[in-house]
């Protein structure tokens, strides 16, 4: 048998054939390879982010307790404020001297607990 101008001898067709069960053998190891890195790396990745996702849920729910912390705060304060101002806006009304022109020492003292 010839193939292109080259006698196919038994041993020459042997090697051929056992070159190309290797080639194909390298080819089959490569692709196999390749796909089991994609596998790891998209099973790392989901892990990644399903820890990411975690750390992001931590992260708002401690966000949201401190911002709890900080309205309860705020609310505390402002009640502690208007019962201030309630007490002023009372003594005014009760100091005889509130209808003047002038300011009595009485109106200046409560000016100055405003501040």
């Amino acid at each position: 048998m010839v193939l292109g101008g080259v006698a196919m001898t038994p041993r020459l067709a042997v090697t051929l054939g056992g070159s190309l069960l290797v080639f194909a053998l390298v080819i089959a190891a490569y692709v196999h390879g390749r796909s089991a890195g994609f596998e790891r790396a998209r099973v790392q990745y989901e892990a990644q982010m399903a820890a990411q996702e975690a750390a992001n849920r931590e992260a708002i729910r401690r966000a949201e307790t401190g911002l709890l912390k900080t309205a309860d705060a705020l609310a505390s304060k402002s009640r502690e404020l208007n019962d201030v101002l309630d007490t002023i806006d009372q003594a005014a009304d009760a100091d005889p001297d509130g209808g003047t022109m002038c300011l009595s020492a009485d109106s200046v003292r409560r000016l100055d607990a405003i501040r």
